[in-house]
């Protein structure tokens, strides 16, 4: 599959190309196409947009700079994956890649020089997960299957952990919805029924159908991970303007038996929270007892004042921030200043999305109290694997070497 690939590099150095040329060619590629001209290659790409499918581009080059040769890619519809290889700044890098998305372009990663193998290696990976991603995706279900699934209690939560590595303890799970319909033998992933949810209002039905599957599987979680493992929600920030929230949700947990501090309620930051119903419903969540997590840290509406001015018991780094956290001192130093102000205030930090073994090492060495969630850790599972996960869990950490890349399977089981 590989070798039926074809690579375009853009450099004006020979010597970069022949090294990335050289490491290519033995992870098993034999099409790739090196030129030093930019305009050149912008030219060759112009006559048949669909030859290439993964372009490597520098971005300080004397004819034209890479930040030109993203944006005529992007006008040329270019549908393969693209990735950034420079000295540069790790700011400007970062900003022409931001660039490069806003021109539509699929954005897999950058490198900076020197190239290492690793780095190209796991671009490559990136790549063969987009040309997976780009194929024509399974039809949405429409608005009567969706209620359908509801009437029939079809629509099941599936449970990610959240592990404290520095206790060897599983601290919390994450309840992801999913929809198993008759005779599927995989549950539908949110991409195939959450845009229907969205456009038609069902967020609150949602919600409290996936609150009252929680309760039921609780006791069955607390006798596979301790009892006092901590369960999240996603709550949307339409949700907060009902002011009677806290009560719907009271009334619904009591109902396992456990305190309101072990349901945490994660608000997804589409839209800023800045109403006063909104505000009023979640200092009531708070005065109920619920604990409260500031999602997605580092992206969209989330700040700062946010974190200063809300009652959050717990935040969850975005996987922005964590990507190459190993390597990127910028990162590193927005993390730094975060885990300080989250020890003086309290609150828990979560840094979700954790993919790569490089990255686990990093976090579990210079930030022992954070609390990991991400494939690296454990899909997405249903509870009757849950059991099964978690003794193997623990035997693999009895040495953290052990512990290898989850790669995210057709079926999370």
């Amino acid at each position: 599959m590989l070798g039926q690939q074809q690579i375009l590099i853009i450099d004006d150095s020979e010597a970069i190309l022949m090294v990335v040329k050289t490491m290519l060619s033995r992870m098993g590629f034999e099409k790739i196409t090196t030129m030093t001209s930019a305009t050149k290659a912008l030219a060759v790409v112009g006559l048949e947009p669909a030859r290439f499918q993964i372009i490597l581009t520098d971005l300080r080059m004397p004819d034209t700079d890479g930040l030109d040769v993203l944006r005529r890619l992007g006008e040329m519809g270019f549908k393969g994956a693209v990735a950034i290889i420079s000295e540069m700044d790790r700011r400007i890098i970062n900003l022409a890649a931001d660039i490069a998305r806003r021109h539509r372009l699929h954005m897999i990663g950058c490198i900076c020089k020197p190239v290492q193998l690793d780095d190209l290696s796991a671009l490559v990976e990136k790549a063969t997960e987009l040309r997976v991603t780009l194929e024509p995706p399974a039809q949405l279900l429409t608005h009567e299957q969706v209620q359908a699934a509801f009437n029939q209690i079809q629509v099941i939560p599936y449970y990610q952990p959240k592990v404290d590595l520095n206790r060897c303890q599983v601290v919390g799970v994450e309840a992801l919805a999913r929809i198993r319909l008759p005779g599927e033998v995989n549950a539908l992933r949110p991409c195939r029924f959450m845009p229907v949810i969205q456009e038609y209002g069902m967020l609150p039905q949602l919600s409290q159908r996936m609150l009252q599957q929680a309760c039921k599987d609780l006791p069955t979680i607390k006798s596979i991970l301790g009892n006092d493992i901590k369960v999240s929600l996603n709550i949307s920030p339409e949700e907060l303007e009902n002011t009677y929230l806290a009560d719907s949700l009271e009334h619904i947990w009591r109902k396992s038996g456990a305190s309101n501090d072990s349901l945490v309620l994660e608000i997804t930051e589409e839209h800023y929270i800045h109403n006063s119903a909104q505000l009023e419903s979640l200092n009531r969540l708070r005065l109920r007892g619920f604990g409260l997590s500031l999602d997605d840290f580092g992206t969209g509406f989330t700040n700062i004042n946010q974190l200063r001015d809300l009652p959050y018991t717990e935040v969850k780094i975005d996987r922005s921030l964590i990507i190459n956290i190993h390597r990127d001192s910028f990162c590193q130093a927005i993390l730094n200043g975060l885990v300080e102000i989250a020890r003086q205030l309290g609150i828990t930090l979560v840094a979700e999305g954790i993919e790569h073994m490089d990255e686990l090492k990093y976090l579990m060495q210079t930030y022992p109290a954070l609390i990991l969630q991400g494939y690296l850790i454990s899909l997405p599972r249903s509870l009757d694997t849950l059991n099964t996960w978690h003794k193997g869990w623990q035997h693999q950490f009895g040495n953290r070497s052990h512990i290898h890349r989850h790669q995210p399977p057709a079926n999370e089981d």
